[in-house]
């Protein structure tokens, strides 16, 4: 296998790591490889594509919160910024470090009025620590509104991600955006929940405010359609995988069928003799 390939190999490696483990999955990674210095130093755009999908979040020297990696508030060349703090900031992906932090003014009213929103809909809604942002984009009119919440548990064995990202047109207003959940539970085996969905809504164009009140209806729809599906695994999925009575519907006698299987035995000869 070339050096190419094994770089795009191990590039998917990282990209579908679970939440919370990819520094375990780097390190497995590296063990593979024998520390092969080509195709460690290959995986930098596979850290920066995790990165940047993933919602990652890295704290700035004397800030109190964490900020968010994503394209949505990229400057290009690993520089990023967030408008609450008003600063801009270089990362690196590989280790999160982050260097060159300087003044950043983007918060115009509306972005602050929409981030005081955000803010208190999610210390409300998400587990401490979550972080959020409200970034402009290219279009003047468009705001994103990107919240990452983590849990991480790996001393009971499980690891979990939240994340929704919007586009709010304040022109049209409409709001369209996707909520993604990632958890891997680990004890004894591997189970994980990965799902995507896209959602939109609207709302008044003339009232900001209202857009974290059509965030809040979305979030908690998808919410209970979870609920109601995993509240129907064991009534439906799970008991397609296994019977829980056999196909008489009656309960077997244990004592009975031992014997007859020993009498089968016996009369088809393949009991060894002692």
């Amino acid at each position: 296998m070339s050096v190419h390939a094994k770089i795009r190999a191990a590039s998917e490696f990282l990209d579908d790591a679970p939440p919370g483990e990819v520094k375990e999955v780097y390190q497995d990674i590296k063990s593979i490889v024998e520390e092969d210095s080509d195709i460690i130093d290959g995986l930098e755009s596979a850290f920066e594509k995790y990165n940047l999908s993933q919602f990652v979040t890295v704290k700035l020297p004397g800030a109190e919160k964490a900020v968010i990696v994503s394209k949505y508030n990229s400057l290009g060349s690993d520089r990023f910024y967030d408008s609450e703090l008003g600063k801009s900031f270089t990362v690196d992906h590989r280790s999160l470090k982050v260097s060159d932090v300087d003044e950043y003014d983007s918060a115009g009213d509306v972005v602050s009025s929409i981030t005081g929103d955000v803010k208190h809909y999610v210390s409300e809604h998400y587990p401490d620590p979550s972080s959020y942002g409200v970034f402009p984009q290219s279009s003047e009119d468009d705001i994103a509104i990107v919240i990452v919440g983590n849990k991480y548990s790996p001393f009971n064995f499980w690891n979990g991600r939240w994340r929704s990202s919007y586009i709010a047109d304040l022109a049209s207003g409409s709001l369209t955006g996707t909520i993604a959940i990632d958890v891997h539970y680990y004890e004894d085996g591997n189970v994980r929940l990965k799902t995507t969905k896209q959602v939109e809504s609207d709302f008044p164009s003339a009232q900001t405010s209202s857009i974290i009140k059509s965030i809040a209806a979305l979030e908690r729809s998808y919410q209970e359609e979870l609920n109601h599906e995993f509240g129907g695994l064991s009534d439906g999925a799970f008991k397609s995988l296994r019977r829980q009575l056999p196909v008489t519907r009656s309960k077997i006698e244990w004592g009975k069928a031992i014997g007859a299987y020993r009498l089968g035995q016996d009369i088809g000869g393949g009991r060894s003799a002692k």
